[in-house]
């Protein structure tokens, strides 16, 4: 649940100590790495040792090791921690979590939301991709590996899907999976910060009915509200340069379509101006442990050790069920494992290791496609052939120039605030037009069995039949409920970068492509084969990805924007000239693109003969006590930032999870 596609900034303009601007490579974000794990400011923040909280949160294995919890949680990251703070809640049983990155709860890089481009760079599982077939490139899939998870290092935005797509997961078979419900939970984990009158003069709106005001998930507005000037004109020029495009009061609500100011998972500052008591992320680990761990001696966190396989009961057919956990001091990729630990569970193995992990945990465990877990020497415990397919993530590409030297920078520099003050939603009428979207729309409906059909002997799925439906329904969510097939995420410079920038990352919201996550070995400290296979599921992803990123650069030309910038840094004229065809801009995406990183659906929430790994309860189908609670049960890709949505998941399977016990 990643929400970091920005390292344009990094990428392309890096300002080193005043030295001239250069082209970001690995050696500076190694040496980035290396300088801020020994706590070397260089304007981003230092690493302060982790507080404790006695052994509720420890590196010690022997605190927890051959010991039996009512609850093993494989993963505190957004879905991991809330479900176990939620549980918890209940004196009479014992939860631990399991957690492979460190407590970073007193580190000003996570806590800083204006520090959000460096700081995935250090808590970072540090996944690639396969070659990908289009283009070639080895891709990054960054996912949190720290307290927190994603929620820890993402770009904080707050927004959520259609109603239709929530309701589509109802009418794939997952009863109770709906808007009205997820709505519920979704406002369950929110503690909303309505804008104050100087934010509203600024430029902020909210529907507050849509907002919660009672949960433990700070989301808001900046305080002070950097960034405003900028936000202002680039929805303004968003609006006029896409015909048909709206301001939108609230891209929370349901109704993500349209322009509007961003609003995000932080607590605001108390102070006007910028100070130490100004903005803080919001994350998983701040807002469900650290503030009420003293209060829930029942919950312990183990960090910096990874799962690597539950441990399986006895005689427990026809449905397995799990007995405990195993672990191991979070190795170094490629190691020898190091000495193997375990712990007991009394009631239930809570997975919650994100679209990337859970997969890779349940095979590890012998849960999955028989052909991949007897290719690395694992025993089959339940062949579940979806396990690992059915990967969905979002590909990006930017439009980035440079900001007048005159700019006062407080137009357009976030300071202490994420840097993404604005975004567009656009529905394909308005990225087409009406009479090509309709011609699109036709010719995408007319090949759903052609395409179900290479999807499944690709191996990215395991049911023609429900990968037909879902790609009827993506196709009825696209073309009939006009979900957004595009988003703009506007940003601006950062301090820390020194370049005076502005630009947007430009992403597939729906994409028609299916990819994988499996393992490639039985030593657990191998990471994944991960094979989104981008831009192979439809020629429309394509068209329309070329169609934005022409699009884009309109929008920084359009008044009032076009005043505000200079110079075209990315595609760049040079690569992509003013009058460039159709084929031109799609060679340029292709030749540019990176992953959104918001993977979803590799533990799919599905009925089995349709493709599912696990039912509407997210218990795994063949296991009586094995759940997944996190981003890999989402079976169809939402027009949304996932994070909100993840936490609506968790908050819902929480109240599945105590139901089930009799809580």
């Amino acid at each position: 649940m990643l929400d970091r596609p920005y390292d344009f900034f990094v990428r392309y303009h890096w300002t080193w100590d005043g030295e001239a601007e250069l082209p970001i490579t690995s050696s500076h974000i190694t040496l980035t790495y290396s300088l801020l794990k020994q706590g070397v400011a260089l304007g981003f923040g230092a690493l302060c040792s982790p507080g404790v909280y006695g052994i509720h949160i420890t590196t010690d294995a022997s605190a927890v090791a051959n010991r039996t919890f009512s609850y093993v949680i494989v993963g505190g990251g957004t879905a991991g921690l809330t479900v176990a703070s939620r549980l918890a809640e209940n004196p009479a049983i014992s939860v631990l979590v399991i957690e492979a990155g460190p407590d970073a709860q007193n580190d000003t890089l996570v806590n800083d939301p204006g520090q959000s481009i460096t700081v995935p760079y250090v808590y970072d599982w540090k996944y690639n991709t396969t070659a990908q077939t289009a283009g070639g490139s080895i891709l990054a899939m960054t996912q949190g590996k720290v307290l927190g998870g994603s929620s820890s290092i993402n770009g904080m935005c707050w927004t959520r899907a259609t109603i239709d797509q929530y309701d589509s997961l109802e009418r794939l078979g997952n009863p109770g999976w709906n808007f009205k419900s997820l709505l519920s939970y979704m406002k369950k984990a929110e503690y909303y910060h309505l804008p104050s009158p100087e934010q509203v003069s600024l430029g902020a709106t909210v529907i507050p009915s849509v907002h919660g005001y009672e949960g433990d998930v700070n989301a808001g507005f900046p305080q002070p509200y950097e960034a405003t000037v900028a936000a202002g004109k680039l929805v303004t020029a968003a609006m006029a340069a896409i015909p048909g495009l709206a301001h939108n009061l609230d891209v929370a609500s349901g109704v993500p379509n349209g322009a509007a100011r961003f609003q995000y998972s932080i607590k605001p500052g108390n102070n006007t101006v910028i100070s130490p008591n100004g903005n803080t992320r919001s994350s998983s680990a701040n807002a469900h442990i650290y503030p009420s761990l003293q209060n829930k001696p029942n919950l312990i966190i183990l960090t910096e050790h990874q799962a690597t396989s539950l441990v399986w009961a006895e005689g427990s057919q026809p449905l397995s069920k799990a007995s405990g956990v195993k672990f191991i001091q979070a190795p170094i990729p490629n190691a020898v494992p190091g000495p193997e630990f375990a712990v007991g569970i009394e009631k239930e193995a809570i997975v919650a290791a994100g679209a990337i992990g859970s997969p890779r945990f349940l095979e590890l465990s012998g849960v999955g496609d028989s052909r991949v877990l007897q290719n690395v020497g694992i025993p089959v415990k339940i062949d579940l052939p979806a396990v690992g397919t059915n990967l969905q993530d979002q590909a990006l590409n930017t439009v980035v120039y440079g900001v007048p030297a005159d700019t006062p920078t407080s137009e357009y520099t976030a300071v202490n605030a994420p840097f993404t003050p604005a975004v567009a939603f656009v529905d394909v009428e308005q990225m087409l037009g009406v009479d090509a979207a309709r011609t699109a729309g036709k010719e995408l409906r007319k090949s759903i069995p052609t395409r179900a059909d290479d999807i499944v002997a690709s191996g990215a799925f395991t049911s023609k039949q429900g990968l037909i439906k879902i790609l009827q329904i993506q196709a009825e969510s696209i073309f009939d409920y006009k979900a957004p097939v595009v988003e703009y995420s506007f940003a601006v410079s950062q301090p820390a970068l020194g370049s005076q920038l502005i630009g947007a990352a430009i992403w597939n919201l729906i994409p028609q492509w299916r990819g994988t996550v499996h393992i490639q070995s039985s030593n657990p400290t191998v990471h994944p084969e991960i094979d989104p296979r981008f831009f192979t599921g439809s020629d429309i992803d394509l068209y329309i990805k070329g169609n934005a990123s022409q699009l884009g650069r309109k929008i920084f030309n359009t008044s009032p924007l076009k005043e505000y910038t200079v110079g075209e840094i990315m595609p760049g004229v040079a690569a992509v000239p003013d009058g460039a065809s159709d084929t031109q801009w799609q060679d340029n995406v292709i030749s540019t693109y990176n992953a959104v990183l918001h993977p979803i659906g590799t533990v799919a929430m599905l009925p089995r003969e349709n493709g599912g790994a696990v039912g509407p309860d997210l218990v795994v189908y063949g296991t009586s006590n094995v759940r997944v609670v996190d981003s890999s049960i989402i079976p169809i890709q939402l027009s949304a930032h996932l994070s909100s949505s993840v936490y609506g998941i968790a908050e819902k399977a929480a109240d599945m999870i105590k139901s089930s016990a009799g809580q």
